[in-house]
């Protein structure tokens, strides 16, 4: 599959069999949702053969490779919350419930809630969407692509942006797909979600395919060295921060959010990372906003350097050199329309006399950040939708970075991210916090919370439950317990 010069896939084969889950794995770039959408057709392939069932495959379109028995299911949500869970479902297939120029909505009800109980979905199609968490709107998706009756479906990291109860459910539906003897392919950099469900992986790099393995024939550590091309020398993590007297940056007190979250007492240094870890909802994104200027507080008082610290917005946050990596990537981190450059300098724009923007400047700037954060572009002025979502992702990172801040606050700074980018990631975030940066992290992943945090923080229905020093070394077990 190519585009323009640039070849996505160069020579894959692959198979996939019914009832059997099988896991694409690579770095971010590697072609592996390259290669779901052009089973899917979303896009065309370049040249090739397809075959099912030992006979020719070349559906034209999404259409008629869902009529041909492959579905896919996207990454990002694509749910309509003007319309009902039932419409939802049935979405694209709306007209075969016409009669008589009406639509039989008993009977589209009807049968979209049969396509939810197939699946064990815990909520109803006369439920309230905007109720629903994103473990059971993306539920929503696979539903509407079982609607089609297929016999293969591919999910496109569909869990990226779920939380571990999210991502739980979700593997439930498709180990029950299985049992119904649909195949399987997804992508996902979650270890524990390729070990835990697939029965074969498929690796890719570069757009090349480096080979098949039986799941239980592969370790974690030879799974990393085959996506990334080297050995994972020193593992993921680099050394913690040893204990030492800090420079207090941040501290709150008895502060209450905007949305209720609260009371909140948070002290954060100069030169460490404290991670706040919590089920969706329960507090930490909202700390973060508070500090960035997207959320109000209520009551308390908080102080930056000793100073009252009040953020009317986030452009007030930014000036004071507080930065924030938001959670969603591409809804408030990256503008996709816009270059890599652009982005990058969106914060920060750096400019000459008289008002005049300094472009050689930004060019420095976001050229530096390519380099600090292994951004894969085919240069600063290619447009940020050009690029993979790890590669986005770093994006945002580099955006935040080269504003030069003294405060890093990261929602979740890995999601979507690959193996090998993870660790330049941390890499990047522990060296600057070696030279003085504080750093305040929400991460929904339990192996990331723990292993790249100096402190660990847990919050539960919107208050501190628990906090543990750098001293204490929890295991996710104990750190779970104080999130229920």
């Amino acid at each position: 599959m190519s585009f323009g010069a640039s070849h996505a896939l160069r020579g894959v084969s692959a198979d996939f069999h019914s009832g059997e889950v099988v896991a694409l794995v690579g770095e971010n770039g590697a072609g592996k949702s390259t290669l779901l959408k052009v089973m899917a057709s979303v896009i065309r392939r370049t040249s090739g053969q397809a075959t099912l069932d030992g006979k020719p495959y070349a559906p034209q379109n999404q259409r008629e490779a869902e009529k041909a028995g492959v579905a896919l299911v996207f990454q990002e949500l694509n749910v309509n919350y003007c319309l009902s869970i039932a419409e939802n479902i049935m979405l694209g297939r709306l007209r075969d419930y016409r009669r008589f120029g009406l639509i039989d909505w008993p009977r589209l009800q009807r049968e979209a809630q049969s396509v939810l109980d197939r699946i064990g979905a815990d909520f109803k199609v006369d439920d309230e969407i905007e109720k629903l968490d994103l473990g059971q709107v993306k539920t929503i998706e696979v539903a509407r692509a079982l609607a089609t009756n297929p016999r293969f479906i591919f999910f496109d990291e569909s869990t990226a942006f779920l939380n571990r109860r999210e991502s739980a459910r979700l593997m439930n539906v498709i180990r029950e797909l299985k049992s119904q003897g649909i195949g399987i392919a997804f992508v996902s950099h979650h270890m524990h979600e390729v070990f835990g469900i697939s029965d074969r992986l498929i690796v890719l790099k570069d757009g090349a395919l480096v080979g098949s393995w039986p799941t239980e024939q592969m370790t974690s550590d030879h799974l990393a060295e085959l996506m990334v091309g080297r050995e994972m020398v020193g593992g993921l993590f680099p050394p913690k921060a040893e204990d030492a007297a800090r420079k207090t940056r941040i501290e709150m007190k008895g502060v209450v959010s905007s949305s209720g979250v609260g009371p909140v007492d948070l002290v954060l240094g100069s030169g460490e990372i404290v991670g706040i870890g919590g089920l969706k909802g329960s507090g930490g994104e909202a700390i973060l906003e508070v500090l960035a200027g997207v959320e109000k507080i209520d009551a308390g008082e908080i102080r930056l350097d000793g100073e009252i610290y009040r953020p009317a917005s986030p452009r007030a946050a930014w000036a004071s050199k507080v930065a924030h990596l938001p959670g969603d990537r591409t809804g408030e981190g990256v503008i996709t329309e816009f270059s890599v450059l652009e982005n990058i300098t969106l914060a920060e724009r750096p400019s000459r006399a008289a008002g005049m923007v300094d472009h050689a400047r930004m060019t420095e700037l976001s050229n530096e950040q390519i380099r600090l954060l292994g951004i894969k572009t085919a240069g600063p002025e290619a447009p940020v939708s050009s690029l993979s979502g790890g590669n986005m992702q770093k994006v945002v990172l580099g955006k935040c970075l080269a504003t030069a801040p003294g405060i890093l606050l990261l929602n979740n700074p890995t999601r979507g991210v690959d193996i090998g980018a993870k660790a330049e990631i941390y890499r990047v975030i522990r060296k600057l916090a070696n030279e003085g940066l504080a750093v305040l992290m929400v991460s929904e992943d339990l192996h990331e919370l723990l292993g790249l945090s100096d402190r660990v923080i847990v919050t539960r229905n919107g208050q501190l439950s628990q906090s543990f020093d750098r001293n204490a070394h929890p295991n996710e077990e104990e750190v779970v317990k104080w999130m229920m």
